[in-house]
């Protein structure tokens, strides 16, 4: 994890000093800890000791310690909150300029009159054109062939079974399926990321039940931070884990498979 500034650095050090703190007055080997909240003691020892580069990211972080004091029996929630709110701001909202200029765009008055006097113009010279009179006569010949088959007498359908057995209907052709649809099913707390054909479209924390659809025409990128929770059915298919418990993960699915 690389830190954005120093500010960030001391407010981890303070949480994971009291972390410490509280398991070593308790008594509990970081082993324990570690099975017990199912993170990699390579981790914990990381985070204690403030080797804070051989961290992944600031939202796993997030997460190892508000499980890492729930384990002590401490608030881990009030924890992970503190440091979030230093190491993952909020997102900055986007900006609404283009939409308050589309809806600044003036028509003039004269527009649509202009649009009305030309369309009337074309209707006019369709109207007193030759040719509408020569589709009119054309019509009246139609109509004239079509009564005279009318009325003459129409030969008797066969009464063989071969001629009243109806035909088969051809069974419509299922279509090939276009791009990649992804969807997700949440079966534990765990961080998601999304991007469909290189541009982000999901990013946070799902809770245990969630269900998630993505697609994409080319491409479409998965990256989470705890991959057992997380089951992935692509185009339809069988569901699976995308990949093994806490051991972050990015998959990348393509029509042609992952």
């Amino acid at each position: 994890m690389n830190l954005l500034n120093e500010q960030q650095g001391e407010k981890l050090k303070d949480i994971t000093d009291k972390l410490r703190q509280v398991r070593e007055e308790k008594g509990i080997h970081i082993e324990q800890i570690a099975a017990k909240i199912l993170v990699r003691p390579t981790f914990l020892n990381a985070l204690e000791h403030g080797r804070f580069e051989e961290l992944p990211e600031p939202v796993y972080i997030q997460g190892f310690i508000r499980r890492y004091g729930d384990a002590l029996g401490i608030d881990g929630v009030a924890l992970a909150q503190e440091f979030g709110a230093i190491a993952c701001p909020p997102p900055i909202p986007q900006d609404n300029n283009n939409l308050n200029n589309k809806a600044n765009i003036y028509v003039p008055l004269a527009v649509p009159y202009v649009l009305l006097i030309i369309g009337a113009s074309l209707g006019l010279f369709y109207v007193l054109s030759p040719k509408t009179q020569e589709q009119t006569v054309s019509q009246s010949q139609f109509s004239s062939n079509v009564s005279e088959q009318k009325a003459q007498p129409q030969p008797k359908a066969s009464s063989s079974p071969a001629a009243s057995k109806p035909k088969s209907t051809p069974k419509p052709t299922p279509k090939p399926v276009e791009g990649v649809k992804v969807s997700l099913d949440v079966k534990d707390e765990s961080w998601v990321r999304v991007r469909s054909d290189g541009k982000q479209v999901f990013q946070g924390t799902l809770k245990k039940g969630d269900k998630k659809s993505f697609d994409a025409k080319e491409k479409l990128e998965i990256r989470s931070g705890n991959p057992g929770a997380v089951i992935v059915s692509v185009n339809e298919n069988k569901p699976v884990p995308l990949g093994p418990p806490d051991m972050p993960k990015t998959v990348t699915y393509t029509p042609e498979g992952e």
